[in-house]
Formats: structure tokens, sequence, C-alpha cells
């Protein structure tokens, strides 16, 4: 095996393995990290908003929506794929099962929402008929649901610790 690639599988390995925080996994701990520290730093754009830092709320927020991406395509979406999906729709009932599909469904109306509200404020991109006029309700009810999917993923972190 290329030496590489065997670094590689030991890298994997490591990041599968018990979590610093008592999770199933390394990579569920710092997702659960990166989470909450997303969630804090939503506030802190919250905070610039209110200040009239219109700039910096929106490098603040905008970098939160990439950085989720980021999250969902190296952990939340493989691991979905490979724990939670090929038992679905039989098991959904259990909690194993239920609790990260709501997370899921939920957090990917957020995402959706997110970078909706994150090219209408920086970009002008979307169709005069898809552009909002009310702000504050549009970016309240994200970080309201940010936070409601945050409550739901420690859920999930919990059931599946």
């Amino acid at each position: 095996m290329h030496p590489k690639v065997t670094s590689m599988v030991r890298y994997m390995s490591l990041w599968d393995q018990g979590g610093f925080l008592g999770g199933p996994t390394l990579a569920a701990d710092m997702n659960l990290v990166v989470q909450l520290s997303m969630g804090v730093a939503l506030l802190a754009g919250m905070m610039l908003a209110r200040g009239k830092h219109y700039r910096a709320h929106a490098i603040c927020q905008g970098s939160v929506m990439v950085l989720n991406l980021v999250m969902i395509a190296l952990i939340m979406l493989p691991s979905f794929r490979d724990n939670v999906l090929p038992e679905l729709p039989g098991r959904l009932l259990r909690p194993y099962y239920f609790v990260p599909t709501f997370h899921a469904a939920l957090g990917g109306v957020a995402q959706v929402m997110g970078i909706y509200i994150v090219l209408r404020a920086g970009t002008n991109w979307l169709p005069q008929a898809l552009r909002f006029r009310n702000y504050k309700l549009w970016m309240r009810t994200e970080l309201t649901l940010w936070w409601v999917v945050i409550i739901i993923g420690i859920a999930t972190y919990v059931v599946w610790s």
C-alpha cells in the first residue's frame, strides 16, 4: 500500500476512535464543539448587526454557513449515510434513528434557509420576486431555527453515546 494511503487509513481510524468528550467518535466530539462554536458565532453576529456593524455581521454569518457546509459534507452526511439511512424507514421510531433523521431534516431546512438569506442579503443574484424585505424577521427566524437544530444535534450526540 502506498505510504500516503497508509497514513490516511491510520488518520481515519483515529478519527473513528472514542472521543475526548466521551462520545462515540472523535469526529462526533469535534463536530459537537464546532457546532456549538458556530452557534455562539451566530449570536455574536447578531450582536454585530444590533451594533450596526453590518459588514462584520455579514462576514460572520456567511462564514458560519460555509463552515457548516464543510461539517455536513465531512462528518454529518457520511455518518447519517452509514449509520441511519440503511435502517430507514423500518427503524425510524427508535430514538437512535429518529433523532438524527429529525436533526438532518430540520438542519437541512436551516442550512438552505441560511444560504438563501446570505444570497439575498449579500448579492443581487436572486430575482426581484424572491427578495424579502423584512431582514429582521428572516434572520431571527433562522437564528432560532439554528439553535433548535443545535439542541437536536446535542440530543443525537447523547442518543449515539
